[in-house]
C-alpha cells in the first residue's frame, strides 16, 4: 500500500538546508548568555566569545547531538491509557497551543479574556475527546500575572490526565512547577519516569537564548522533562523573506537548542518543533494561515521525517482572522500539508482568532478533522481483498453493495468513516426538518454536553491541598 506523501524538496535540496544551517551555527554562532552553558558547550568543542557571549557550534559537535535525540516520544498521562506516543511509523496526534489569551463561550458564543474557570472547561472537553492527545498552558486573567503558568499548571494537573507541554515564565516559576510536580509524584525518581509534564521553552529568534530560557532548558533537563522547544520566527520580520532562508535560520536555532539539550544529557527526549509563521508586510501582524505557512510547514515536516528520522511536531491545526469560514479553510490547508508531508503531532487543535483564543467548540471540530486526517494516512490498500473482485463477482451486473459482507467489513474497519459534525443527508428539505444545524452548532451541542456530563477523577485530597499551599507560597512570593 503506497501511503500519501507530500514532498516539496528533494533530498539535494533537504541536505542544502542542512549544510547551511551547520554553516550558521559554526561561522555566524547564537548569542548566549549563560556562563554555565558557555563553559559546557565549551567543553564539549564550540568556540566561546565571553565578551560577545557568542557561541560558535562546529559542525560535527551538532551532527552528533542531533543523532542522539530518541526517535520517538513518549508523552506521559496521569495513567497509562492516556499515554501518547510520537514517532515516525505512529498514529497522529494533537494538542492545542500555549498562551492562549482568549476564550469563546460554548454556551454564548461570546469571546472574553480567560479565567480559571473557563481553562478547566476547555481541558474537561480535551480529557474527554478521543483525537486530543495532550493540552498545552493558558494565560487566566483572574491569576497573577506573574504566576499565572502556575495557576494554569495546577489546572491541568488537577482537571485533566493528558500529557501537558507547558511553559513557565521564569526561572523562578518553573522552580515552583518543579515542586508542584514533586506533590504530586513523590519523588524526582518517580517523576523522570513518566513526566506528564513537557517543557516548552523557544530560542529568541534570530538566533538567541538568553539568561533565563537557557536557565529553564538545563533545569528541566536535569529533572528528566522532556522537552518541547519551539521556533517561532515570524518570516520576513524575525527570519529571512524566503521561505529557504526561513528554513535555513530556524533548523539553524532548533539545532542549537538541541546541541544545549543532548550536550546536558545525552539521549535526552524532545520533539522536533519548528513553527515559524508569516510576517504580514502591511501591519506586521504574524500569519499561520498564509498560504507560504503550508508550504513551510510541509517543508520542516521532509526535514524530521527525511533528514533526521524524527516526527515533527508543527502547527497544523491554526488559522488567521474571526469569520467561521476562513477559520475552517485555514485550519483545513495547514492539517493537509502536515499529515501528508510526514508530521506527527498536530498543535492548534481547539486554537482559533490568530492563536489569540480557546473554544471548546472548535476543539469538538479539531478532533474530527484529525479522525479525517488519520483516514487519509491509512491510504488505498490493493491487496486482494480490497481489491474485491470476488466481491464484484457475486454482487453482479444491476446488483448492490449495500448489504454485502464486504461493505459490512469496511464499515467496520474504519474505511467509510461516520462524520457525526458533517451535514451528510444532501437533502435540504432533511435538514431544516432537523433545524437547520451547521457544522458549529452541532459542535457546541457536543462541547457543552461533555461540559454537563464528564468527571476527571481527582488528585487524592492531600495532594491538592500541597498544590494549593505551593502556589499559595509562590504567590505571596512572586506575584507581590
Amino acid at each position: 500500500m503506497r501511503k500519501p506523501v507530500l514532498r516539496f524538496l528533494s533530498e539535494g535540496d533537504l541536505q542544502s538546508i542542512y549544510q547551511a544551517s551547520l554553516r550558521v551555527l559554526d561561522e555566524v554562532g547564537i548569542l548566549l548568555e549563560h556562563a554555565e552553558a558557555q563553559d559546557m558547550l565549551e567543553g564539549a568543542g564550540a568556540r566561546i566569545d565571553r565578551e560577545a557571549n557568542r557561541a560558535y557550534l562546529p559542525p560535527d559537535l551538532v551532527d552528533r547531538c542531533r543523532r542522539q535525540i530518541p526517535k520517538q516520544l513518549t508523552y506521559h498521562g496521569r495513567t497509562p491509557e492516556f499515554d501518547r506516543v510520537v514517532s515516525l511509523d505512529g498514529p497522529l496526534c494533537g494538542r492545542h497551543t500555549g498562551g492562549c489569551p482568549g476564550y469563546i463561550d460554548p454556551y454564548t458564543g461570546e469571546y472574553r479574556l480567560a479565567r480559571i474557570e473557563d481553562w478547566k472547561a476547555f481541558v474537561t472537553v480535551s480529557d474527554y475527546l478521543p483525537k486530543i492527545g495532550m493540552v498545552a498552558n493558558q494565560h487566566c486573567h483572574d491569576a497573577p500575572g506573574r504566576t499565572n503558568d502556575l495557576h494554569s499548571l495546577r489546572v491541568v494537573l488537577e482537571n485533566q490526565r493528558k500529557c501537558s507541554v507547558h511553559g513557565a515564565n521564569t526561572i523562578a516559576t518553573l522552580r515552583y512547577q518543579l515542586e508542584m510536580l514533586l506533590a504530586v509524584y513523590g519523588t524526582r525518581e518517580a517523576l523522570a519516569a513518566r513526566p506528564m509534564i513537557h517543557h516548552m521553552v523557544p530560542p529568541i529568534n534570530p538566533l538567541f537564548f538568553d539568561e533565563d530560557h537557557t536557565a529553564q532548558i538545563l533545569l528541566a533537563v536535569d529533572y528528566g522533562l522532556p522537552m518541547d522547544m519551539p521556533v517561532m520566527s515570524i518570516v520576513g520580520i524575525t527570519s529571512p523573506a524566503t521561505a529557504a532562508g526561513t528554513l535555513v535560520q530556524n533548523l539553524a536555532e532548533e539545532l542549537a537548542a538541541t546541541t544545549l539539550v543532548q550536550t546536558r544529557r545525552p539521549g535526552h527526549p524532545q520533539a522536533f518543533f519548528i513553527d515559524p509563521c508569516v510576517g504580514n508586510m502591511r501591519s506586521g501582524a504574524a500569519l499561520v494561515g498564509a498560504p507560504e505557512s503550508a508550504l513551510i510547514l510541509a517543508a520542516i515536516c521532509q526535514l524530521g521525517a527525511e533528514l533526521f528520522g524524527l516526527p515533527t511536531e508543527a502547527i497544523g491545526l491554526l488559522s488567521d482572522g474571526f469569520s467561521g469560514a476562513q477559520t475552517q479553510a485555514h485550519k483545513m490547508q495547514n492539517l493537509i500539508f502536515q499529515v501528508l508531508a510526514g508530521g506527527k503531532l498536530v498543535a492548534g487543535t481547539g486554537v482559533t482568532e490568530s492563536i489569540m483564543a480557546l473554544s471548546p467548540v472548535q476543539l469538538v471540530i479539531d478532533d474530527e478533522y484529525l479522525a479525517i486526517a488519520e483516514r487519509w494516512l491509512r491510504g488505498i490498500a490493493t491487496d486482494p481483498p480490497n481489491l474485491a473482485v470476488d466481491v464484484i463477482a457475486r454482487v453482479g451486473p444491476r446488483g448492490d453493495y449495500l448489504s454485502d459482507e464486504h461493505t459490512l467489513d469496511a464499515i467496520r474497519a474504519g474505511l467509510l468513516l461516520d462524520l457525526p459534525l458533517a451535514e451528510r443527508d444532501g437533502r435540504r428539505a432533511m435538514w431544516e426538518l432537523g433545524g437547520e444545524k451547521t457544522l458549529e452548532s452541532k459542535a457546541a451541542a457536543k462541547a457543552r454536553q461533555i461540559l454537563e456530563t464528564h468527571e476527571v477523577p481527582p488528585l487524592p485530597d492531600e495532594v491538592q491541598r500541597e498544590l494549593a499551599a505551593i502556589l499559595g507560597k509562590a504567590d505571596g512570593a512572586l506575584a507581590g
